[in-house]
């Protein structure tokens, strides 16, 4: 019985051990498998995924340095160029007679803007350059809509120039209106602010331009238009905000509109500047109205003079 028993049993162990039995180790293998394949994928993915980020980021702070070099390489180059068209000599010299001395090399008398009414020099801003503390020698809005009114007019109707750019003409350059001859301006002028303060070069152009009749310099037109004096505390009277509109106002033709030639040009001319002043919030509504109806007495001598030669 017992022998019997063993005799069944032992193919019955035989058969499990050489066909094994149905298990789930292919399905969890391959399931692993699977698993370990589609996480190479996703790691795969979200690396091209990064890689995209990161080129865009690339990109994007690649354009803003290269927006951003673009003008500071530009304007260094333009500082750099100015000094081939400038006279050292003559700037320094003109600069050290508007900081030290009374007289300018021409011989004509200085006076410091720290020395004038803010009128004087409001008035000049006002008509010539009201962004004058806010560009770097030159203005590239104003340049601009020089650049459209002249296409629009078909012919040169604005100029565009900063006060540097205009100081920067007069000493160095030709009144030619040439392409070349403004970008020599706009060199200057960059290298003129490098190294100048907007006040020494305010001082130097207000003592150095031409107003008229051979005089150079808004105390030399004071004295001779009016008799007057920029100056605020000087042995002549200081001249009035109409007065200082009126010479400021030669600046766009000094012959032109010369009170002593065409007083009724002068005083149109000088309207513009006082209504440009009010304009900008510079003086108020009543000021505006008091310069108007101020009464402009051009020295008696000068009339003469003019009348001579007409």
């Amino acid at each position: 019985m017992d022998t019997s028993s063993r005799h069944i049993k032992h193919p019955a162990v035989s058969a499990a051990v050489l066909v094994p039995l149905r298990t789930n180790a292919t399905k969890a293998y391959r399931s692993v498998k699977e698993n370990k394949d589609q996480q190479e994928q996703e790691q795969h993915q979200s690396g091209s995924h990064s890689f995209r980020k990161i080129s865009w980021k690339q990109a994007i702070i690649c354009l803003l340095c290269i927006f951003i070099l673009i003008p500071i390489m530009g304007y260094a180059g333009l500082t750099a160029a100015g000094s081939i068209w400038i006279d050292q000599s003559k700037l320094n010299a003109l600069y050290t007679s508007v900081q030290h001395s009374g007289v300018t090399p021409d011989g004509f008398p200085v006076i410091r803007v720290e020395e004038m009414p803010p009128y004087v020099s409001d008035s000049l801003l006002a008509v010539e350059d009201h962004r004058f503390y806010l560009h770097p020698g030159f203005d590239p809005v104003g340049l601009a809509r020089s650049v459209w009114v002249d296409l629009r007019e078909g012919h040169k109707a604005q100029g565009g120039s900063t006060l540097t750019m205009q100081l920067a003409r007069n000493l160095f350059l030709t009144q030619e209106k040439l392409f070349t001859r403004k970008l020599k301006e706009i060199a200057i002028a960059a290298n003129m602010e490098w190294h100048y303060s907007k006040q020494d070069i305010l001082n130097m152009y207000l003592n150095r331009v031409y107003f008229g009749h051979g005089k150079y310099g808004v105390e030399a037109a004071a004295q001779f238009y009016f008799h007057k004096t920029t100056a605020q505390h000087g042995s002549l009277p200081t001249v009035n905000l109409a007065e200082s509109a009126m010479l400021m106002g030669l600046l766009k033709a000094p012959e032109r509109y010369s009170p002593i030639k065409y007083p009724e040009k002068a005083k149109k001319r000088q309207q513009v500047v006082l209504y440009r002043m009010h304009q900008l919030g510079w003086i108020s509504k009543q000021e505006l109205d008091q310069a108007l109806n101020t009464p402009i007495v051009v020295s008696a001598d000068r009339v003469q003079e003019g009348q001579s030669a007409a």
